[in-house]
This record gives structure tokens, sequence and C-alpha cells, in this order.
């Protein structure tokens, strides 16, 4: 159940940093290289000790009771590469120093060696629409956290339902919709993606979770490489 990249994954290269690092990365003297990604990537996150983290376990678990598969349900959080080599834009609530919402955060605070990262690639999408990816995000700065939707999920996890709804990423329901006020973090990188392939008057199709992000078959099969860099 271990795809992705692990913080004890060996150091492929150094790098000097002349920017700030928080508490995280400057004590587990690594980040990662994301010399490899573009803009409008998705970065999949989830514990490497699910024993640290009780939000993170219960979403685990409410996957698998939706019948995803263990490799896929591992993932409880999910972000948009923003292309600047540093920084992705995320939904969340209670992270330290970040207002609950849409932020732009420092992919490097997760680079702490207690977070497994896995990097996955939109499929048949040019360079401009792989940016369009980063901009729909961005276009969500400063909206809420849906606890509705999670509500919703743990509905669907019970009824089983989620698995049989998911249709990929974009939905079963086209047509004009209003842009939605607040997402978790799987909702802001599909609302982004539907922003950038079918444009701002179709948004939010049906929800999806970290898990169905990672099953998905709307992204390259192969996925970028990530590395970690040993800081100087």
């Amino acid at each position: 159940m271990t795809d992705g990249l692990l913080p004890d994954t060996a150091v492929t290269g150094r790098i000097r940093i002349d920017f700030e690092l928080s508490e995280g990365p400057r004590k587990w003297g690594r980040i990662l290289d994301l010399s490899a990604l573009e803009p409008g990537d998705l970065l999949l996150f989830r514990p490497t000790s699910p024993n640290t983290d009780s939000i993170s376990r219960r979403i685990a678990q409410a996957q698998l009771s939706a019948g995803l598969h263990i490799r896929h349900a591992q993932w409880t959080h999910a972000a948009v590469y923003l292309g600047d080599g540093q920084n992705i834009c995320e939904a969340n609530f209670k992270s330290p120093g970040q207002k609950d919402g849409v932020v732009i955060r420092s992919v490097f605070d997760y680079c702490d060696g207690m977070s497994a990262i896995r990097a996955r690639r939109p499929k048949n999408m040019t360079p401009q629409q792989k940016i369009r990816i980063a901009i729909g995000a961005l276009t969500n700065l400063g909206k809420g956290y849906s606890f509705n939707q999670i509500v919703n999920f743990a509905v669907d996890a019970s009824q089983e339902g989620l698995l049989n709804r998911f249709k990929g990423i974009f939905g079963s329901s086209p047509g004009p919709r209003p842009p939605p006020q607040s997402f978790v973090c799987s909702t802001l990188y599909q609302d982004a993606l539907t922003y950038a392939s079918r444009g701002n008057s179709v948004r939010l199709g049906a929800l999806c979770t970290p898990a169905q992000l990672s099953a998905s078959g709307d992204f390259e099969i192969n996925d970028p490489p990530l590395n970690w860099l040993e800081i100087e």
C-alpha cells in the first residue's frame, strides 16, 4: 500500500536553500525535488503513521468502506501544484499558521518525515490548460472549508455509494452550475480541473475524494517522478 514517495527514500541530490523553510523540513533536512512537476499537477498526501493523525485515519477508513482499494484509499489529502518550484493551492483546516479554507502553502511544509507524497498528471492537456488548472484553483483563494461535503462523503461511504456514483472527476451531470463557495481538498482539485477543461460555466460535478483522484483514469498512467534533496 506504499505507492508514492516515502520519507525514508534515498536522497538523490543536494540543494542550497535561499528562502525560509518551516520547522518541519529544517529538522528533517530534506525537501522535494519538484523539477519534474508542471503547473496543475496533482499532489496526494498521507501520514506515514496513521496513528499520528486521527482525521486522516478516519478518511482512509471511510474510503475503504466505500469500496476503494487500499492503494487509493490510503491517500487522505490533495493539492494543486502551482508550478513555481515551491507552492501548492489547497483546501485545509486547522493547519498551523493558516486560515481554514483555500490557501497557498509551501509544499515543503509536508517535508517533515511524516508524510508520503504522490504526484499525478492530468492527461491530454495542453501547457495552457495545465496553467489554467493552477489558475482555477487560485480563483478560489479565501473560500471556506466545506464541512458539509465531509458529511456527504461520510453518508455515501456508509451507504457504499461513493464508488457507484463516481464516474470520473467531472461527474455525470453536465450543464451550468454556480461556482461553489467552499471546498475540501479533493473537490478543489476537481473544480480546478473542470475549470481548465470546460471553462468557467461548468465547475463542480459529482463530489470526489482523494482516493478517487488517486484511482481516476483522468490522469496519466505513469506518475511524475519525485525525489528527495538533502538541504545543505
